[in-house]
């Protein structure tokens, strides 16, 4: 709640930070933003209008905001998750139906994605041990309780 009031005070919500701070990072070329619906799209325009640069502060804000928040989400590096598993099941791509589920609000992608894993994949999510994966996952996910909420969810 602080970081959003801080952005409302300058203007902006949090979510047009976000994307001015993506859209300031030279190591970055592009972004693909869903916008489901006009608020969103009308947003993402007046974020992209809006000249105002960042402030060091709002990029501290930010920074501490992912740090604190950083076991709530997968940032989709699997490359070391796959090596975990010995590539047994597409752990990113299950925790990114959980992204559409949760945090997009997007059931029906949630499911038509995970859907679109093999019947193999889909029974192997709940026997996989995935102990070794939750040792290196750089943001400290619980995955084992995530691949069986996924498969409960989805399904």
């Amino acid at each position: 709640m602080q970081m959003v009031g801080k952005f409302l005070d300058r203007g902006f919500t949090d979510k047009q930070a976000k994307l001015k701070a993506v859209w300031d990072n030279q190591s970055i070329a592009s972004i693909c933003s869903q916008m489901p619906n006009l608020t969103i799209l009308a947003a993402n325009v007046a974020a992209s209008r809006d000249l105002r640069s960042l402030a060091r502060s709002d990029y501290e804000l930010l920074d501490r905001f992912a740090r604190e928040t950083r076991a709530g989400y997968c940032a989709g590096c699997s490359r070391i998750c796959q090596e975990a598993v010995d590539g047994t099941v597409p752990v990113s791509d299950v925790m990114r139906c959980l992204v559409y589920w949760r945090d997009y609000g997007d059931h029906t992608l949630a499911r038509e994605v995970y859907a679109g894993l093999s019947e193999e994949v889909r029974v192997r999510l709940a026997a996989v041990d995935y102990s070794k994966a939750e040792k290196v996952c750089p943001h400290g996910l619980a995955i084992a309780d995530l691949m069986r909420e996924a498969s409960r969810m989805l399904t």
